[in-house]
């Protein structure tokens, strides 16, 4: 994919599940306030220090959402592609959000943006709107409570092979262009636990590391390690 890849705003908007539910003059609030953004590698498209963003909508590459704990420790909740929709970045529309987030671009990204108020005024006019926020809003924190989950309970070997496998899925290619520090990002482990585990699954001839890549070697034996 180009990084100049185009998005015809409106084609997007048709695309959002709740637009075939609005009235015309709500067809042209959105028009005229949304719009398809570019956020380079790092960008931080939302945290407590931001204005309150409004729904995104990730149209090409993608975004990490986070937490951080009081000593600093940062843990990821979830991840974004591609047809993925937030709605943590609109904290001041959905009131019943009540954590701090951040939301970073991991790598160059599109995103169809409608913003805080126009969400709000579809909100409060739009039964179909109201409903749909909510059930995002809580696929999200189920998102959330499987990350937390993954992390009180599952063994550091299981969270890398479901990591590891997580990619495999999006990317559909067993050569993972990924580094030990992004997995340890992704799983919100340290790199040296990450390092380790992955030294181990070598040695069992789960996979081979590269500079800059992880190739897994036997897909059924990091479904065993999972369970």
């Amino acid at each position: 994919m180009s990084d100049t890849t185009h998005f015809d705003l409106q084609t997007e908007l048709t695309r959002l599940p709740f637009y075939m539910d609005l009235t015309p003059q709500e067809c042209e609030l959105l028009s005229a306030s949304a719009d398809v953004r570019t956020f380079d590698k790092g960008t931080v498209l939302h945290d407590r220090s931001t204005e309150c963003l409004g729904l995104v909508r990730v149209l090409s590459g993608r975004t990490r959402t986070t937490m951080t704990s009081p000593d600093g420790r940062e843990v990821t909740i979830y991840s974004l592609g591609p047809g993925d929709d937030d709605v943590l970045t609109a904290t001041c529309v959905v009131s019943q959000i009540t954590f701090d987030s951040a939301m970073v671009a991991d790598e160059r990204t599109q995103a169809l943006v409608v913003p805080a108020p126009t969400l709000r005024r579809l909100r409060d006019e739009n039964v179909y709107v109201r409903c749909w926020l909510y059930e995002l809003s809580t696929r999200r924190f189920s998102d959330a409570m499987w990350t937390m989950q993954q992390i009180l309970f599952m063994r550091a070997d299981q969270r890398v092979a479901s990591g590891l496998l997580d990619e495999y899925a999006r990317t559909g290619t067993v050569r993972l262009a990924v580094t030990q520090d992004q997995l340890a990002r992704s799983i919100s482990s340290a790199r040296e636990v990450v390092s380790r585990v992955l030294k181990r699954m070598e040695a069992d001839g789960l996979l081979r590391v590269g500079r800059g890549c992880i190739e897994l070697v036997d897909l059924d034996g990091l479904y065993r390690v999972i369970g």
